[in-house]
């Protein structure tokens, strides 16, 4: 793959640059520089990883000008420091991939007199084997030396980030049969107090069943202990909100109702996050149009799944799958939540429980960080008659059903 600007295009990115008084550009107008090619909107580009290696990148460098002679730019692969520098600026937490596992053709590459682009520097992925799932690889190439010519660096397009990229198939929950719908709750001693927090899971809606019918579906609830409110209640086709739209009750009791309206079979990302004063909604890392101002942080210690109070779970039926929850003890930001719609590394900073639910067997929904919030759903508990509060619930663990299929797929 490769993506190289014509010479009218990088001219005008140099003039951008300059209009806009980057600090770290400070070139006069009509200046002649050099660029990492296809680095003008952004430095990230995906290098698509499949089952099987290798995977290849071609990386070029352009200028704004032909060449009067042949400049010879040296290049940094594997750069440390912009990798450091780009993960504190964008909240990211990229791993670098090491040296071992890929190939380099040249690290020195010629621009030829009366040319524009360079010949390409051809990093080959050969060994997939340090790969992880959850966690997000890149390879960082700077600019380090330019000789033959005095054209200069563009600062802010010196270093290409190469990211990794992969379609992954995954198991997932189904949430069709309602003898699954139950309650776990942790341990006192496992009480999470947040005052900001991101709630996080991935859900892919069957049936959003029609409008005038009785209508809700209930996803799911974080919560605290039993009787102790402050809740993150999430529900669809809640009565007097429109068909399809998503409703989430809060810690603070207040009514978020989006003005995002769902599709059946799409598979989204709900990360709802509270920073200490406003309550945001972000699906698939994009915030939805509603928000919430709020004084009322939250207690963690309780999952709900489906709807499990008395007969209600057949008439607020969720139909379809879930994976992907999380617990953070933070509010994430848009690029954080972007960047990992297909998965995170379950030793990130924050996350306080992750449950993959990628399982193909078993009746225990694992948490990934070790931080000890598995839920043995033999264990899980349920209000079987109103009023009489949660009794055990062990027969909702043989309602579990795992499921993998063409449909299950996620695209770093």
């Amino acid at each position: 793959m490769k993506k190289i600007f014509n010479i009218a295009a990088i001219a005008a990115l140099a003039f951008i640059g300059v209009s806009c008084t980057l600090d770290a550009d400070k070139f006069e107008y009509g200046k002649n520089i050099v660029m990492m090619t296809g680095t003008g909107e952004s430095p990230l580009v995906k290098l698509a990883v499949g089952d099987n290696p290798p995977a290849s990148y071609n990386v070029t460098v352009s200028a704004t000008d032909k060449m009067a002679q042949d400049a010879e730019i040296t290049l940094h692969v594997g750069d440390t420091a912009a990798l450091s520098a780009y993960n504190k600026s964008h909240g990211s937490s990229y791993k670098i991939v090491p040296e071992k596992y890929y190939k380099v053709s040249s690290k020195t590459i010629k621009i030829a007199a009366e040319t524009a682009v360079s010949e390409a520097c051809t990093i080959t992925l050969d060994d997939f084997s340090f790969i992880e799932n959850g966690v997000h690889y890149m390879i960082p190439v700077s600019i380090e030396n330019v000789q033959g010519t005095d054209f200069e660096v563009l600062e802010s397009s010196r270093t290409v980030f190469i990211r990794l990229a992969r379609t992954i198939s995954f198991y997932a929950l189904s949430m069709d049969d309602i003898g699954l719908y139950s309650e776990y709750q942790f341990a006192d001693d496992k009480a999470i107090e947040l005052p900001v927090y991101t709630y996080e899971i991935k859900c892919y809606p069957t049936n959003l069943k029609h409008d005038g019918a009785e209508q809700i579906c209930r996803l799911c609830t974080f919560t605290g202990p039993e009787g102790g409110g402050r809740q993150n209640m999430l529900r669809f086709n809640e009565n007097g909100r429109p068909w399809r739209s998503l409703q989430i009750v809060t810690p603070s009791g207040g009514d978020y109702t989006t003005t995002t309206i769902f599709e059946e079979n799409q598979w989204y990302m709900l990360s709802m996050v509270y920073d200490g004063s406003t309550y945001q909604l972000y699906i698939n890392g994009e915030p939805d149009g509603t928000t919430l101002t709020s004084d009322e942080h939250t207690l963690f210690q309780r999952v709900e799944l489906g709807m499990s109070w008395t007969s209600y779970g057949s008439s607020q039926s969720f139909a379809g799958r879930i994976c992907e929850m999380r617990v953070w003890d933070y509010p994430r930001s848009k690029s954080q939540i972007q960047g990992s719609l297909c998965g995170v590394d379950p030793a990130s900073e924050g996350l306080r429980a992750y449950w993959k639910f990628n399982q193909s067997s078993g009746t225990t929904f694992f948490d990934e960080t070790g931080n000890g919030y598995d839920m043995d759903w033999t264990k899980s508990v349920k209000e079987f008659t109103d009023g009489q509060g949660n009794q055990p619930n062990p027969s909702a663990a043989n309602h579990i059903v795992w499921v993998k299929d063409n449909v299950n797929k996620c695209s770093e």
